[in-house]
């Protein structure tokens, strides 16, 4: 054992396929004034001599014959002691290793020896306007009903309390000036604000809207950005050149020194929760916890939010509810006007326009209004199928099938990335019936210019945002209405002011409905909600017209009389009859590997050793069963789901190693 410390706990930084680990080095005489927590240094591994970041000290290790700290990397640390304590958690929490979480929170440009590297951020058109303008702040005029929800946000900002909020809002009832209104409070206390936004999509609207606010004291961090710029940006937050973070997820990992509030926009988005690698946080519970750390108010806003928050509200009172009933300055709710797409198909209709969305189109152009149609399913047809044999055209390294996209009549692989183009005839029995089922996104594109062919058309999904200004470009052009109409996915169905917008059609309200998932009636009435209110943002009338296959669904009766609370109280007894969130916590354990059967054994293996070890502790174990994708990029998925109340006794038993993944508390 070694003694007579310091020693510092350092994570090397050993790139993104090597194993990592914390390692313990001595701390020589003449750095041990210099060194503390979130320092980088440059530390012996092996052979070679890499960057490593401190995440504890201590005076003591259980490993003999310590090599020690060379040098200082940085003088100033990278990451706060507050985020070093947040590493920790989310460690713990989501059982992932400490290194990855590190290597998350630190962006590619602060890594690997890059750190001296300080590109100047190019500010994109919508950024720059306004954001280099040092003008006086607007008024916030708040309504009465907004100052009741505002004063108790206030009262914890002045006194640097931890609080939780649930600012539940109907849409368009202004809980944005409200979030105005909170950072303003901090900042004249000295301190900054962190606001958390679900979408890219939103970025140029909600950078603007601040920026009118702030100024330049405004940065920006989202996946969006290019290594370079996010680098920038990190390091105008960390020297302290900056009042407001705005971003996406990981932007909750912002090295702010002096945060006052943190504020997370439509809680309910599922963009929040990263699933497709380590660590699988939700930006969420990563915010609520570091307003705990922090002793900071974290303010939650959304028009539905998780059924979790909710009940949490109802029942503990924390987060406290703070109510907004109606619209900025008294606007009405847009009614819904329902089409069951089954009339539709008895009249002969194929078409994914009805024949009163049609119309309604007709009269809000006619009107000079403008139309947003939502589909939450991008490509010309969901999938390819022979009309012979009945197989469709699927992916060879996933098991789900491919879209059709008429662009070079493409099917591609919405997972993997696998693309061919679309055959003559049936690869399975060579029949030349092939069908295209299904719409999306550029179907309805099609269809759309060849019924209005005078219309200015816009598509917005992944496929037309590929480049980095395109979110920015879509949204400028529709919000100078040099545009008509507006085809998209979920990048359009949330958070976007839009004065003009007469008509929005939601296509097929069905895609996520029948999921075999818990939440996916949760997840439909939340998205039509959402989507619905964008329209009858300004003075004109406007309406929406939801097409669906299952009027009488209560996920959509409920969301055509935007009633959120009695969709809440319908959908928690459901959870609380089949013992799911909010009454107990989930935990996915996956394996993977090219052979499916043993893919199937070692789950079968591990399930069998589970059930008995948690014998009399409350965690019910369920599988095997194949993953909902039950093969993705050539690897077979089988896996194993725990369901409890308590999970605490859960994280020395589980696998781990190669080809076994953990989700806690999946989306």
């Amino acid at each position: 054992m070694s003694g007579g410390g310091p020693i510092a706990k350092v994570v090397p930084d050993l790139g993104p396929a090597a194993p990592a680990g914390v390692y313990d080095y001595l701390v020589p005489k003449e750095l041990q004034d210099e060194l503390t927590l979130g320092q980088r240094v440059v530390v012996p591994f092996g052979r070679r001599r890499v960057f490593g970041m401190v995440v504890a000290l201590a005076q003591e290790s259980q490993v003999d014959h310590l090599r020690s700290v060379e040098r200082i990397r940085d003088p100033e640390p990278l990451l706060l002691p507050a985020q070093i304590s947040l590493a920790h958690w989310i460690s713990g929490h989501y059982l992932t290793p400490l290194p990855e979480v590190i290597r998350a929170m630190v962006p590619p440009a602060m890594r690997g020896g890059r750190a001296d590297a300080r590109p100047v951020r190019r500010r994109s058109r919508a950024e720059s306007p306004e954001a280099e303008m040092a003008a006086e702040a607007p008024e916030l005029n708040l309504s009465s009903e907004q100052m009741a929800a505002f004063l108790p946000i206030e009262e914890a900002v002045r006194w640097s309390r931890f609080q939780e909020f649930l600012l539940f809002g109907v849409t368009g009832s202004g809980k944005t000036e409200i979030y105005l209104a909170a950072i303003r409070a901090a900042q004249e206390r000295g301190r900054g604000a962190i606001v958390l936004i679900p979408e890219i999509s939103l970025t140029p609207q909600t950078v603007a809207r601040f920026a009118r606010h702030h100024g330049s004291r405004v940065a920006v961090l989202h996946s969006g950005l290019t290594p370079g710029q996010r680098g920038s940006e990190w390091r105008r937050v960390r020297s302290g050149q900056v009042q407001v973070v705005v971003g996406s997820r990981s932007a909750v990992f912002a090295p702010m020194p002096n945060c006052g509030v943190i504020i997370v926009d439509e809680e309910d988005s599922t963009s929040y929760k990263q699933y497709d690698r380590v660590p699988r946080y939700h930006a969420v519970e990563v915010a609520r916890r570091l307003g705990r750390i922090l002793s900071v108010p974290v303010v939650m806003g959304s028009a539905t939010p998780r059924l979790e928050t909710y009940h949490l509200a109802q029942t503990r009172g924390s987060p406290q509810l703070l109510r907004l009933s109606q619209r900025y300055n008294q606007r009405p709710l847009p009614p819904v006007r329902v089409v069951d797409l089954r009339e539709e198909l008895a009249w002969g209709n194929r078409s994914p326009l009805s024949r009163d969305l049609v119309t309604a189109v007709d009269g809000a152009i006619a009107e000079g209004g403008q139309v947003i149609l939502f589909l939450n399913r991008r490509g010309t047809s969901s999938v390819v199928l022979c009309r012979s044999c009945g197989e469709a055209l699927g992916c060879p390294e996933c098991s789900v099938s491919l879209t059709l996209h008429l662009p070079g009549r493409l099917c591609r692989c919405h997972y993997c990335g696998h693309f061919e183009e679309l055959p003559d005839a049936c690869p399975s029995c060579g029949s030349a019936l092939l069908r295209a089922l299904g719409a999306g996104t550029e179907r309805v594109e099609a269809e759309a210019a060849q019924r209005w062919a005078g219309a200015r058309i816009l598509r917005m999904d992944r496929d037309t945002v590929g480049h980095r200004d395109a979110h920015r470009e879509i949204y400028e052009a529709f919000a100078e209405r040099r545009a008509d109409i507006l085809i998209g996915t979920q990048m359009v169905a949330k958070g976007w002011d839009l004065p003009g917008v007469r008509l929005v059609g939601i296509v097929n309200a069905d895609i996520a409905l029948h999921f075999p998932d818990f939440r996916a009636s949760e997840r439909t009435f939340s998205l039509l909600t959402q989507v619905a209110g964008r329209a009858g943002r300004g003075d004109e009338p406007a309406e929406v017209i939801l097409q669906t296959y299952s009027p009488e669904h209560p996920a959509v009766l409920r969301a055509v009389e935007h009633d959120y609370e009695g969709f809440a109280r319908e959908e928690v007894e459901v959870r609380r009859r089949l013992g799911y969130p909010p009454f107990t916590r989930l935990l996915v354990v996956t394996r993977s590997d090219p052979r499916e059967d043993l893919a199937r054994q070692d789950c079968e293996r591990e399930g069998a050793r589970l059930r008995e070890a948690l014998q009399g502790k409350g965690i019910e174990v369920l599988g095997p069963s194949p993953a909902f994708i039950p093969r993705l990029r050539s690897l077979h998925r089988w896996q194993l789901t725990l369901k409890g109340t308590r999970m605490e006794d859960v994280a020395e038993l589980l696998p781990s190693g190669r080809g076994w993944a953990l989700d806690v508390d999946p989306a």
